[in-house]
């Protein structure tokens, strides 16, 4: 006892070290950015995430997303948008938090374990600082891994206190973080056994002895409630990735397993060398027999010296089934995904292999001066290689474009660097890339669907149809090809075929808002304004902060003459999306509407300038100038109107109100006012009320009152028989004015 109260402020000053270095060592990722591979679907483009934490959060989160089921990394995604919202440095400042604390856990578990501190701060320092688990830290989708490993840490500390003094408590505590591990991430299943071998050692709660079977079976036993759980978690997953795993006819058991042993060996060979590091590892369906033989040959080895040293080195069998063992949800033997294999699923397993490393290290080299030397040179190249490392997570196209240079034919780099370059408008570059990437894998899906996209934005919708339903034939379960196929068919008029495929998106994703939007927008156009509006709303719930449902929705209830609902709709588009054209010109005509003059007025001044080749919104722009009293303005607006459209009535009508009334006679001209008037209500048929009301005041102007006269009471018959009130009474004013030689003017 008396030397472990010596030993605690070692202890903390060692924590302290190896929590500052690795901060250190990861304070760069805080200016990285997302990566646009799968951190949209897990932050930046997921609504409920966004929005933070909530009860509908909460019951959301424990479903199955993303072909996966780890409710607890939902929800700390969730607590991450809550305080950093969609600030990337803060999402990534948990990751490294949480690596930080995982990597001192494991440095405590050890020594209290061994007692052997410096062993201990070996091990974890290669836990911390290893290249190989730059990806599970640096990508803010990758949160189940180190929050999965903090619990993992957590389990085994309870866990051996347990073992020193077993009692009720202590075993619900560890059973307890056992349960947080698995909503963390799935992989952690494999717990129970890496608990069995602890056991062994160096727990020493099992012995060689072949008489203690009774004490063996006793220690299973214990482990019975673990083994439900995961159990329990394996059933989660299986049904959550059962879009997602591969079939047997697809990839055959004889090739899973020569596959699981090139991986086994691929993961050794990167531990000690850790080069060509990329994201996505291409899958090789043919590898040659030499890999095949010399990766079984090696694994062989390795068993046969691990079980020789069973009893003189029981590290050396305990690391290497914990690293077997620990791989095995994710070597490939039960396929999910077309990667080869990833770094982030060395995160845990490595740290079976750096514990008989480490512990092999102190027994063979005697010298204790060259074996700090080579520690601190091991330590050093680690915290160089990692740097390097990390520099390629700054943003999608340094990771993607590094892993295009390490890796063979990576058709997903290639696809991904090929959408970058479509963003910043490359399209003809980007199109040459998804060619070179369909020649590498023709069957790839996403390089289908992001050539479809680059057709669409070139408007060859034929040829987008084309990429997007052979990307749903290589993966039907797409929510995302649905939708953009569903896109490019309302474009063409195909409402039933765009119909069919956003029905299909919803059935994959119920809570997909945007699916939700689009096909309330094929509603709309059809005129079924109740269906859509029942979608639009659908969006919003799902949905609260997307602004271009909350737009729609306004145009389509000022269509149905609800001023105040479209308004307040638009409101809310405009306040999500400040900088919206398309919200702030829609907005300023429900202001028209409503007669709220002056902020129509602002918003038209930003979405109707000179390149605007659209008369209506020349018009409306002139028609709000001009209760602004801004006369030469509007008249400007007016002008360019008919330049564009000659023969538009509105905007005949719109300038010959103000040759005839305006109160500055510099601007009435009777004889202008009365041809375009005419004309006007040439265009109309000569039934439009406020037309003839229009041509009545030019007549006036022009002295033709007799006219004007004839014209007005036309006018109110017509707004009578309207029933239209305000212009009845406008033009029982019109005529008083016009029977005593008035003409109309200052209105």
């Amino acid at each position: 006892m008396k030397a472990n109260v010596r030993n605690l402020p070692i202890k903390g000053l060692i924590c302290l070290a190896l929590g500052l270095i690795t901060l250190a060592l990861y304070l760069p990722v805080l200016h990285h950015s997302f990566v646009e591979y799968d951190d949209q679907q897990y932050v930046t483009d997921n609504p409920l995430v966004q929005a933070g934490l909530s009860w509908r959060g909460l019951v959301w989160a424990f479903g199955f997303h993303a072909g996966n089921w780890h409710p607890l990394a939902w929800l700390s995604h969730m607590l991450d948008c809550q305080l950093f919202e969609a600030r990337a440095w803060g999402h990534h400042l948990t990751n490294v938090l949480l690596h930080i604390a995982s990597t001192l856990l494991l440095f405590l578990v050890l020594d209290r374990m061994t007692g052997a501190v410096w062993r201990s701060v070996a091990v974890a320092a290669l836990f911390a600082w290893h290249p190989l688990h730059v990806e599970s830290v640096a990508w803010v989708a990758e949160r189940k891994d180190v929050l999965c490993a903090l619990f993992w840490m957590l389990t085994l500390w309870f866990y051996v206190r347990f073992t020193e003094r077993p009692s009720a408590a202590r075993y619900v505590f560890a059973l307890g973080a056992f349960v947080l591990c698995l909503l963390s991430k799935p992989m952690a299943v494999t717990l129970p056994f890496a608990l069995l071998l602890l056991d062994y050692w160096p727990l020493q709660r099992v012995t060689n002895d072949k008489r203690e079977v009774a004490g063996i079976w006793r220690l299973v036993v214990e482990k019975i409630p673990f083994l439900f759980l995961a159990m329990g978690g394996c059933a989660l997953t299986l049904h959550a990735q059962q879009m997602a795993i591969v079939s047997t006819a697809g990839l055959p058991v004889s090739q899973r397993i020569t596959h699981a042993l090139a991986a086994y060996n691929h993961y050794f060979g990167a531990m000690f060398f850790p080069h060509n590091l990329a994201v996505y590892y291409p899958y090789v369906i043919n590898l040659q027999p030499e890999t095949v033989v010399s990766s079984g040959v090696v694994l062989v080895l390795i068993t046969l010296l691990a079980v020789k040293n069973i009893r003189s080195r029981p590290y050396l069998i305990v690391g290497w089934l914990w690293y077997l063992g620990t791989l095995v949800p994710v070597i490939g033997l039960v396929q999910v995904g077309d990667q080869a294999w990833a770094d982030r699923y060395t995160y845990l397993p490595l740290i079976g292999l750096f514990v008989p490393l480490v512990w092999g290290a102190v027994e063979v080299i005697k010298n204790k001066m060259v074996l700090r030397t080579l520690a601190a040179a091991a330590g050093l190249a680690m915290l160089v290689a990692t740097s390097v490392q990390l520099s390629h997570w700054q943003n999608t196209w340094t990771l993607f474009n590094h892993a295009n240079k390490v890796t063979h034919e990576n058709y997903m780099a290639i696809t991904v660097l090929a959408s970058q370059l479509a963003k910043q408008g490359k399209l003809d570059e980007a199109i040459a890339l998804y060619h070179t990437a369909l020649s590498y894998k023709p069957t790839f899906p996403e390089t289908h669907f992001f050539l479809g996209n680059a057709f669409d934005q070139l408007g060859r919708p034929d040829e987008a149809v084309a990429e997007y339903e052979k990307a749903l034939w290589f993966k039907p379960m797409q929510e995302q090809t649905h939708i953009f196929l569903g896109i490019v068919l309302g474009k063409q008029k195909k409402y039933a075929e765009a119909i069919t495929n956003y029905d299909a998106a919803l059935v994959i994703d119920p809570d997909s808002a945007v699916a939700h939007n689009n096909l309330a927008r094929i509603f709309h156009t059809q005129g079924r304004f109740d269906d859509a509006i029942a979608h639009y709303q659908a969006a919003l719930k799902l949905d609260p902060k997307l602004a271009l449902a909350h737009n729609n929705l306004g145009v389509l209830l000022l269509q149905k003459e609800s001023l105040a609902d479209g308004t307040t709709q638009l409101r809310e588009a405009l306040r999500l999306n400040p900088t919206n054209s398309e919200t702030q010109f829609n907005l300023a005509l429900a202001l028209n509407q409503q007669q709220q003059w002056t902020e129509a007025v602002e918003l038209f001044s930003k979405t109707v300038g000179t390149g605007s080749t659209d008369p209506k919104a020349h018009c409306e722009f002139a028609k709000a100038l001009t209760h602004a009293k801004k006369t030469r303005e509007a008249m400007s607006e007016f002008a360019a109107a008919l330049l564009i459209l000659p023969d538009y009535p509105d905007a005949l009508d719109g300038l010959a109100w103000i040759l005839s009334t305006d109160a500055n006679a510099d601007f009435r001209n009777g004889t202008e006012a009365v041809k375009m008037a005419e004309q006007a209500c040439t265009l109309t048929g000569r039934n439009d009320p406020m037309k003839l009301r229009t041509l009545a005041a030019a007549y006036a102007e022009a002295g033709r009152f007799a006219e004007a006269v004839s014209t007005a009471q036309t006018a109110k018959d017509l707004a009578v028989a309207g029933r239209k009130p305000d212009l009845t009474d406008e033009c029982s004013a019109m005529l008083q004015h016009f029977q005593q030689s008035q003409p109309w003017h200052g209105r």
